[in-house]
């Protein structure tokens, strides 16, 4: 019999701790500590969001308090069932449609193109905000299969994503390195309700398929048009056309619907670990490729927007920065993960040993 949990948390006032790490001042808006390596989020209020790491199964809530720790988390790992060898299932994308969040992880091979079957997972949780409690069910069955049956659309053949996927075929090294997610391989970041809720747009960092007259690489979006239905019924995916965008050869990273500016917001990246990113609006027209709405450099280029947070009300965005690799400043190697440490007296943030001193960073943008 599946274990079915549920999480009541009683908030808490958020805990402050000094930031041990490096960053410019005059740009950072918010500090918050507990993890580091922020992959997507979503808000619950106008202070308070819920926040995935993709090296972990813990979903944490913040509220917009600067230097504050988690009001309270879950972990999502006996729900999602993944095996204990490779256990994180490296989410990357989540949105919510009424008091239900739709998560999504990247459905793609490890930094060395190895398979790991934990990493394809479609589900969803429930979310009941009241006063000062907060309550987060898993939702129906998680869905192992939806990249295998989105390969096997007409439209997805035309696009050769089986080539980047090659599920079911013995690889030699050199073939299998070729899929992993920053070269070749397929790697989803993003999930997006539409404005009305009636399907979820599916943002790919990579493959990014060719523009056959130009040859410029193009971010793909797909659209899931029964998101209910396979999470609640185990019903086969039902898909929409896919979405080809001229973003300058940049994949994407996170995406998100403002009911605000009535407008999607887009934060493009490259697909590989350079540090590009740019932000576009776009109408939801999918004949009206986004608009360039400008370049996100911050002064240093250490900030990682990763996560694009849109609150109900408020014409501000929270940009939330993957920030695992910074380097933070240890006392003593005890505080790093053993063979962890890069130089003396430094440990990669995702290393620390202590939770409540690693961090990520936000920053409020107005548009």
């Amino acid at each position: 019999m599946k274990t079915i949990v549920t999480a009541v948390f009683f908030l808490l006032a958020g805990s402050t701790v000094g930031s041990t790490g490096r960053h410019d001042k005059s740009q950072i808006d918010f500090v918050f500590h507990g993890t580091s390596d922020t992959s997507c989020a979503v808000a619950l209020s106008e202070n308070m969001f819920v926040v995935a790491d993709d090296e972990n199964n813990i979903l944490r809530i913040y509220k917009t308090i600067n230097n504050s720790g988690p009001v309270c988390s879950y972990d999502l790992t006996v729900f999602l069932e993944v095996g204990l060898e490779y256990p994180e299932a490296d989410l990357e994308g989540a949105t919510l449609v009424g008091n239900r969040i739709y998560w999504i992880t990247s459905h793609g091979r490890n930094k060395d193109g190895k398979m790991r079957p934990n990493r394809y997972r479609f589900f969803a949780t429930s979310v009941k905000f009241d006063n000062q409690e907060v309550t987060i069910k898993p939702v129906g069955t998680p869905c192992r299969t939806l990249v295998h049956e989105l390969i096997q659309t007409e439209s997805m053949g035309k696009l050769w994503l089986n080539d980047v996927t090659q599920f079911n075929v013995k690889l030699k090294k050199q073939h299998r390195k070729r899929l992993a997610p920053k070269n070749e391989g397929l790697n989803i970041e993003s999930l997006c309700a539409s404005h009305d809720g009636k399907a979820m747009y599916i943002g790919f960092r990579n493959p990014r398929p060719r523009n056959e007259p130009t040859s410029v690489p193009q971010a793909l979006v797909v659209s899931l048009n029964n998101c209910r239905q396979v999470i609640e019924n185990k019903q086969p995916a039902v898909f929409g056309e896919p979405i080809l965008w001229d973003l300058a050869g940049l994949g994407i990273r996170s995406m998100e619907y403002s009911n605000f500016h009535k407008a999607y917001f887009i934060i493009a990246g490259a697909y590989d670990g350079r540090r590009k990113f740019v932000l576009y609006r776009w109408s939801g027209d999918k004949h009206t490729p986004p608009v360039l709405v400008r370049q996100l450099q911050f002064g240093k280029d250490d900030f990682t927007p990763e996560a694009l947070v849109v609150f109900t009300g408020i014409d501000k965005l929270l940009l939330l920065s993957d920030d695992g690799t910074l380097l933070v400043d240890v006392s003593s190697p005890s505080e790093c993960m053993e063979g962890e440490m890069v130089e003396p007296g430094k440990c990669p943030n995702k290393y620390i040993v202590n939770p409540r001193k690693k961090y990520f960073r936000g920053i409020r943008l107005k548009l």
